[in-house]
């Protein structure tokens, strides 16, 4: 890298581990709502109408965070293919040595990503099943204050 491609590195990279954390994040928001919700709705004797109202509130969580964790996984990954786009650099220009360490452009890199015990891919499952939870409790407390 020349000029001032280690800059524009650094500053993908930046933005790739700002993403990064927002995804945690977002991991801990369905942690931290699921252990408060889940127990209120299923193990308590707490009114009808505060149980469809958490209820809803579960089932809109959980189908909005899939979506925002969706779109940050698109920006890791477009900002991991810019940094390995700049690794390569060195190597298109002729260079003989070529680029001195891959990290992003580095074979490995996207299989070990996409592996099926990446995290994303592990918390998947849990994510649908909660959110089919949420669904069903919705439409039985539903049921249950304004049918039966």
């Amino acid at each position: 890298m020349r000029n001032g491609e280690p800059n524009v590195y650094a500053a993908l990279a930046t933005l790739r581990n700002g993403y990064m954390q927002m995804q945690w994040s977002r991991v801990q928001m369905y942690l931290v709502f699921n252990t408060i919700a889940l127990p209120l709705v299923f193990g308590t004797d707490a009114e009808e109408t505060a149980k469809f109202v958490i209820s809803a509130t579960g089932l809109t969580v959980h189908t909005l965070l899939p979506i925002a964790i969706w779109r940050g996984e698109r920006w890791v990954r477009f900002f991991c293919q810019r940094m390995a786009d700049l690794e390569q650099l060195d190597q298109e220009e002729g260079s003989q040595s070529g680029p001195r360490v891959q990290t992003f452009g580095h074979p490995d890199f996207e299989a070990l990503r996409g592996s099926r015990t990446a995290s994303r891919k592990l918390f998947a499952p849990i994510a649908i099943a909660l959110e089919l939870a949420w669904l069903a409790e919705v439409i039985r407390h539903a049921y249950l204050l304004y049918i039966g």
